[in-house]
């Protein structure tokens, strides 16, 4: 199963339908300029959702150095780039169809939906915090959310996250 480990988190995906926008030179481009982007986004063919999943390792306490509401503003600002990627492609802009699709297994259609979700490693006396990371991102999420019909998003600690994620991704 392709796949990779980042911040204490391993994503296995069932087939090779996934891609890294870190890996796209049209995303690279852009990073310089503080355009972000989630660490792998997976296209479940079956139910035609791609899955943008970002990974964090937040082991020591998730209050030190930055505040819960400067994470949430950076995992917002991830999801958000993300997802402004995508619908370039879906809605067959030019940047987006010459330089980010051909990073993409499969490009996004009208009927394509979203699920975006960060997976949060920490220790187990830090999980109660990732409800406040969750309650904190689905709600500034919400508006990109009802704009763009996306029903799925939220923050997850990593064995929540495995439970959720179908076809056992996260490991």
């Amino acid at each position: 199963m392709p796949g990779f480990t980042e911040s204490s988190i391993t994503l296995n995906f069932p087939d090779t339908n996934y891609f890294r926008f870190a890996d796209c030179a049209g995303y690279r481009k852009f990073s310089g300029n503080n355009f972000k982007e989630m660490d792998a986004c997976w296209h479940n063919a079956g139910d035609n959702i791609y899955w943008l999943i970002e990974l964090k390792d937040y082991t020591a306490d998730l209050t030190a150095g930055n505040s819960i509401e400067s994470r949430v503003w950076n995992i917002l600002k991830k999801a958000v780039d993300s997802i402004s990627m995508f619908l370039s492609v879906k809605h067959q802009y030019a940047y987006g169809q010459t330089e980010l699709q051909p990073c993409m297994p499969v490009a996004p259609d009208a009927a394509t939906n979203f699920s975006v979700f960060t997976v949060v490693h920490c220790p187990e006396a830090n999980k109660a915090d990732i409800q406040l990371l969750h309650n904190s991102f689905r709600s500034k999420f919400l508006p990109y959310a009802k704009l763009f019909g996306i029903t799925s998003y939220g923050v997850l600690e990593h064995t929540q996250a495995m439970r959720f994620v179908p076809h056992n991704i996260v490991q």
